[in-house]
């Protein structure tokens, strides 16, 4: 009779600890209600046998309610949400500080502006007001394209910066699931209650595929493992740190640190030294976001803003170059070209050089036909010039740099193209190539077309070094490769560079213009070419290899910064050179007239001339103008914006959608609840019943005895 009474005892007690239990997970659910993602829990129950002998009802589990294949697909679209939702927020900010198309203040007014003013200059070329507004406006347009390619750089060290916050969170989550994965496996292997751990885990992990696109290997009794979608273990046997230090500032030379992976040692915490790297292997999340706009988006818009400012300085400084101040300056001075007297001249047609007094009136004058010119280097063409001026001016070539001065401190000096056969090296004239009388500057050359050949001499010294990086579109190194520099022809560079593992990218070669080219190997292939230093100078000039050849992207958004008129010039706009020389004068005739429109109406001309503008940052080869340029510009950011807005809402409804779906299995139910709670209540009332139902059994025996 003892032992059925035992049992009964026993049964009771083990239905009042289960709908305990069952209340006490009930009430959570109802204190979660609000809680975004959480999931509901249930108590699992089973009978409890000993033997063939029934023992009452035990917990075979606590389950989190929920739907294994939504919840990754949820992961997935968290990490594309982050990912787009960081675009998009990069690119609202890029147009913010654009301007609108139609506005004085964005690209397309500042262009329409200057040349409305150049428009009205060429009316009066005399008039100093005119000048001085016309140079302002080029200079403002400078600005312009300055200040977006500064902002550009800025939103580059921003994205560098929050790579950097992400990637501590990132830590700090890992790190914080790493933690949990042992405490759920022990508390599922003991037949503990592990749902409020599996929750906790499950909200790091959300928050963690925003970050990062993750995938989730469960590696049995609730224990998981964590990869990137490209199979990266975060966290498993153990966990990861990642590292990456931002630098401090950003420009278009800046070479930004890897992702590293470092493995933890799970017993002292020490972080193990690795050259493992992230980068590659990110395809979702806001990190992923974060360095798409940080190594291709930021960059891409700066080559096409580098690409509008280099056109736009080269024509410029064409019909400047063509053009001469009234009275001519005393002397000229170009850049740095990086060549020297020995070098092959490669000009074809004719130059004139003329040297002129205070009212413009002939003094000397030399036309050099370069195809028939004896001997065929700059030294000789530096020679002809001065035999033929005698001691009235000199043409000199110092350290890469032309030079034209008048010996009388009276007389000016002017190189004109000839009419009938223009002289032309990689397409330009003797005066612009050399950048003898350009109107403006900025920080890098407008060109790289050298007008050098293959079998030339290169100039650099033997056993410099060069060391180039191949880097994906992804801007991960893909190879690297460090020239030696030997042979003496650029024939010689170039057959090396395609004898290196550089080969198996791209074939390297000179263009026709002297332009450093590379085609890839595959038509589908995007990389690209970075010099990673370069202890290399031609001759006395001081130029290395890669400013020589302006290898490398930075040299192509260099152009859009510093852009400006010339400091002399803006500060004396006598100096704008807006007369043509008159090639029919003899010596004692007037050559110039303050008042000569026709240069003017060569600047003006710029406005409907047609320029071909190369590949650059997602915009393809095109001939257009400069202001459809700068629209084009215009509208790609446009379209990027409007596509990265497009991906966010999407990805966002799917997210919502997903998150939904979870919330109609997961989600806690009120009624339900509180249903379940009355169950689990009257459970308990009768187990408690039971129980003392066996008190007043035992208290009746025993006052039988």
């Amino acid at each position: 009779m003892s032992s059925s009474i035992n049992n009964i005892i026993h049964n009771s007690l083990t239905g009042l600890f289960v709908n305990q239990a069952a209340l006490s997970v009930t009430s959570n659910n109802v204190a979660n209600v609000n809680t975004p993602g959480y999931a509901r829990q249930v108590v699992q129950q089973e009978a409890f046998v000993t033997g063939t002998q029934s023992g009452g009802v035990r917990i075979s589990g606590i389950d989190r309610v929920i739907d294994r294949f939504l919840v990754r697909a949820t992961y997935d679209a968290n990490a594309d949400f982050g990912r787009y939702q960081v675009e998009n927020a990069f690119h609202e900010r890029i147009q913010s500080f654009l301007g609108k198309p139609d506005e004085n203040t964005s690209l397309s007014g500042k262009i329409d502006d200057l040349f409305t003013a150049i428009s009205e200059l060429a009316l009066d070329p005399s008039s100093t007001i005119l000048r001085e507004n016309s140079l302002s406006k080029i200079n403002n347009f400078g600005e312009e394209v300055g200040y977006l390619a500064e902002s550009i750089q800025n939103l580059r060290k921003d994205a560098s910066d929050s790579i950097n916050d992400k990637i501590a969170e990132i830590n700090a989550l890992l790190e914080r699931i790493d933690n949990l994965n042992p405490l759920i496996v022990r508390e599922t292997v003991t037949n503990g209650t592990p749902g409020s751990l599996l929750e906790q885990r499950a909200q790091a992990i959300g928050e963690l595929s925003e970050l990062i696109d993750i995938s989730i290997t469960d590696t049995g009794n609730n224990g998981i493992q964590i990869t990137t979608s490209t199979g990266i273990t975060l966290v498993g046997q153990r966990r990861v740190e990642l590292q990456y230090e931002a630098p401090g500032s950003v420009t278009t030379t800046t070479r930004f640190p890897s992702i590293t992976i470092h493995p933890v040692n799970g017993v002292t915490g020490a972080v193990m030294p690795s050259t493992a790297t992230l980068d590659g292997e990110i395809f979702g999340g806001e990190l992923k976001g974060l360095l798409k706009m940080r190594d291709e988006e930021l960059p891409e818009i700066a080559a096409q803003l580098g690409n509008l400012a280099a056109a736009f300085a080269d024509e410029i400084n064409r019909v400047h170059n063509a053009n001469s101040a009234v009275p001519a300056p005393n002397s000229l001075s170009g850049i740095n070209t990086g060549l020297s007297g020995g070098d092959l001249h490669n000009f074809t047609g004719d130059a004139v050089f003329a040297v002129t007094d205070a009212n413009g009136d002939l003094v000397n004058s030399v036309t050099i036909d370069f195809d028939a010119l004896a001997g065929g280097t700059l030294n000789d063409v530096i020679t002809a010039v001065n035999a033929a001026l005698g001691p009235a001016a000199t043409l000199s070539l110092n350290n890469g740099v032309m030079s034209f001065s008048a010996a009388n401190p009276a007389h000016g000096v002017t190189i004109a193209q000839s009419d009938s056969d223009p002289s032309l090296r990689a397409g330009r004239g003797f005066s612009h190539f050399f950048g003898l009388n350009d109107l403006v500057q900025a920080n890098t050359r407008s060109h790289f077309q050298t007008g050098v050949a293959g079998p030339e001499n290169h100039g650099f010294g033997a056993g410099q070094t060069i060391t180039f990086e191949v880097l994906d579109d992804r801007n991960v190194s893909m190879d690297s490769y460090t020239l030696t520099i030997a042979g003496s022809s650029f024939d010689d560079l170039l057959n090396d560079l395609n004898a290196s593992p550089l080969s198996n990218y791209a074939t390297f070669s000179l263009s026709p213009e002297g332009e450093f080219t590379m085609a890839p190997l595959s038509s589908g292939q995007e990389f690209s070419l970075r010099v990673k230093n370069d202890t290399t100078s031609r001759g006395t000039t001081g130029v290395s290899l890669s400013h020589f050849f302006g290898i490398g992207e930075r040299f192509v958004m260099d152009a859009a910064f510093g852009l400006k008129v010339k400091d002399e010039i803006f500060q004396d706009a006598g100096l704008f050179a807006l007369a043509r020389f008159d090639q029919s004068a003899a010596i004692g005739d007037n050559v110039f007239s303050i008042g000569d429109q026709s240069g003017a109406r060569a600047f003006q001309d710029l406005e409907n001339l047609v320029v071909s503008f190369r590949e650059a940052g997602g915009l393809s080869a095109m001939n257009v103008t400069l202001g459809q340029y700068g629209a084009n510009i215009l509208a790609d950011l446009g379209l990027r914006a409007s596509m990265a807005a497009g991906f966010a809402g999407d990805s966002e409804s799917l997210k919502n959608q997903l998150e939904q779906k979870s919330a109609d299995i997961s989600g806690v139910n009120l009624d339900e609840e509180l249903s379940n709670m009355v169950i689990y209540q009257n459970a308990y009332s009768a187990s408690a019943r039971i129980l003392q139902t066996a008190q007043d059994i035992y208290d009746a025996l025993l006052s039988v005895v």
